[in-house]
């Protein structure tokens, strides 16, 4: 059985993000548009709110903000991926909509979980090494809700991985197609730890050809998860997640994070040249994105709002929901550099604007028509007579979710400690805070937007952008700001959300 969706705690739940109706979700998959409509599929265990053996979840929208769950689309039910659905892609060929995804096997799962995958075993597990294989495997529809497994899965076996890759990390499969070829990206990981992304190529789709690799060595992680390759601004970008990449001073603070390479790629040998790099969002809680081009031809990529490795409040807490996506973020290239932008249709949920110009915040400064638990502000200030200037969302009696900007280090931070239900981080203690360096002679440019349980922070356009989850107890929704000096505000917008 699933856990009863008429007993789902809404405390929690988001007013503008997509989540699961219940159970666990983790990465976005088959993120692409099949007969004019978006399809969103996730990696999903209906079962608990914690991890287990992965299914591919599905929702269609017509906008990428409002989604309607349709049944459940793959389940790990064959020899193949019979300890899980892992994550990957989806596109539409000719009238079919093809899903593309790692088929996960694990003797050590196999003694944890029954067949059904309803409850635990009490079969005890063997002291050898399990034996774990990840194959890409191809699924089919012609109606965007029933799919069907491809008869002669896998459709890239463990015998087309090139040498010195491990068959245990040989995952997340994105498939495109360039000049009537498909090609795909794998994420994997060789003998000696270090990641890799492998490229192949077919002329059907189904019968595939290993091509190139591309690696940059030991600093940039132990497997690179997720990759996505597409065409943008006249370049090329790969995304990708790269488990335990170090930490490189307020970059990568996270023990999993998500990154973009740019440069260009030559679809006849494989080869991925690389011109710059850099960490794609800057706060707590967002992995594993997947883009898709919409059908007004923008780029727009969308990912999975938590993180690996961190206390889930929302499972200790029994509410039987675990998960959420980010808003769609629309990409562009600046300056050599990925921008993040809200996309455009969240506008159309927006209500209710407030407007206050050309005001000055010395101490502290409180507005009851900017309180709400799910909104967006629009801040437009400048610290030429300032030190120290914070903003305080979800604030109550006793906790609240900080954004300071302090001029002396040109620094902002942002902070979530002060929460009844704090989120720990299993790896790091006291890991609360997330800074990153900001030109603060200049004005500041913030679209943030709140979500009962979350915050997204575009900063000057989409240069930087942080995202987190925030658990209140109080849900205090007051919003208010200090300065140590005098902060100019310029504009200040505030739209509710519903």
């Amino acid at each position: 059985m699933t856990i009863d969706t008429d007993k789902i705690n809404q405390m929690y739940r988001h007013h503008y993000h997509l989540m699961p109706e219940c159970g666990w979700m983790n990465d976005p998959n088959g993120f692409s548009c099949f007969n004019n409509e978006y399809h969103l599929f996730y990696q999903h265990y209906p079962y608990d709110t914690m991890w287990g053996p992965m299914h591919w979840a599905h929702a269609v929208s017509p906008d990428l903000i409002r989604w309607t769950h349709k049944e459940i689309a793959l389940k790990p039910d064959k020899k193949y991926d019979r300890n899980g659905i892992f994550s990957g892609s989806g596109l539409q060929v000719g009238n079919e909509h093809w899903l593309y995804y790692t088929g996960h096997t694990d003797s050590h799962l196999d003694l944890l979980y029954d067949e059904k995958f309803k409850k635990k075993s009490d079969t005890a597990i063997p002291a050898s090494e399990p034996l774990i294989r990840q194959v890409q495997c191809l699924a089919r529809s012609e109606d965007g809700v029933t799919y069907k497994k491809f008869l002669d899965n896998p459709i890239i076996g463990i015998d087309q991985i090139p040498e010195g890759i491990r068959i245990e990390d040989f995952r997340d499969p994105k498939v495109w197609v360039h000049n009537n070829k498909f090609f795909m990206a794998v994420g994997s990981k060789s003998i000696e730890n270090i990641s890799h992304v492998l490229f192949y190529v077919s002329t059907d789709g189904v019968k595939w050809e290993f091509l190139n690799r591309l690696t940059l060595g030991k600093s940039f992680g132990t497997v690179w998860e997720c990759p996505d390759l597409f065409e943008l601004d006249g370049k090329h970008v790969l995304l990708f997640s790269p488990q335990d990449k170090p930490r490189v001073g307020y970059d990568f603070e996270n023990v999993h994070s998500s990154m973009a390479l740019i440069g260009s790629f030559d679809y006849s040998t494989g080869e991925f040249t690389v011109e710059s790099d850099q960490e794609i969002d800057q706060g707590f809680d967002f992995y594993a994105p997947q883009s898709l081009l919409t059908l007004e031809g923008k780029r727009v990529m969308i990912a999975w709002m938590n993180m690996w490795d961190m206390k889930y409040p929302l499972h200790e807490l029994g509410h039987g929901w675990n998960g959420s996506m980010t808003l769609p973020r629309e990409l562009s290239i600046k300056d050599g550099r990925l921008i993040q932008r809200p996309y455009h249709t969240i506008e159309n949920y927006q209500d209710i604007q407030v407007e206050l110009n050309d005001f000055i915040i010395s101490g502290e400064y409180k507005n009851d028509r900017l309180n709400d638990m799910s909104q967006r502000i629009d801040i437009k200030f400048n610290m030429e007579h300032s030190s120290h200037f914070s903003i305080d969302f979800f604030k109550g009696a006793k906790e609240k979710l900080t954004l300071t900007f302090n001029k002396n280090r040109n620094q902002m931070v942002l902070d979530r400690k002060e929460s009844t239900y704090a989120i720990e981080n299993l790896a790091y203690k006291n890991d609360y805070s997330r800074s990153q360096n900001i030109d603060l002679s200049k004005e500041v440019k913030l679209s943030v937007f709140l979500d009962v349980s979350s915050i997204e922070i575009f900063v000057n356009g989409g240069e930087l952008v942080f995202t987190s989850l925030f658990f209140t107890e109080e849900m205090g929704g007051l919003v208010s700001f200090s300065s140590n000096g005098r902060t100019h505000v310029n504009k200040l917008l505030k739209w509710t959300i519903s």
